[in-house]
């Protein structure tokens, strides 16, 4: 019987250290209607107002959190922390961009475990 409760307790160890959070799809867009990016581009004007990065996450451990980080200029702008309940799941952050920020933009995002899994960048000009 211990023999057993080890061997489920090294299985359930050896799944958690193998899960992995990768992002299946990721966008850029202005506006997000049910759930679904619109909008989608790489090259935004300065006076848009506001953008949304569209995250679909997939992940062998749930629940978790990923970390949308805005960055404009390589300084970053904003952190943003989001929930991630099933193993697949679609989430999105926002960020009001004013009109004198022009130049070249990133959003990163990392995984609960500090890894990077995905990163999209765009212009506001």
């Amino acid at each position: 019987m211990k023999r057993i409760i080890f061997t489920v307790l090294m299985l359930i160890v050896a799944l958690n250290l193998f899960a992995e959070t990768t992002i299946s799809r990721m966008a850029i867009a202005t506006d997000i209607v049910d759930r679904e990016p619109v909008g989608v581009s790489e090259t935004f004007s300065a006076n848009i107002g506001k953008l949304y990065c569209f995250t679909e996450v997939q992940t062998d451990k749930f629940p978790t959190k990923v970390v949308h980080i805005w960055l404009y200029d390589n300084n970053i702008i904003a952190e943003v922390p989001l929930e991630v309940n099933s193993n697949k799941w679609r989430t999105y952050s926002s960020k009001r961009i004013l009109p004198n920020w022009e130049g070249d933009w990133k959003v990163e995002i990392y995984a609960e475990d500090g890894k990077l899994i995905g990163s999209k960048s765009f212009t506001v000009k």
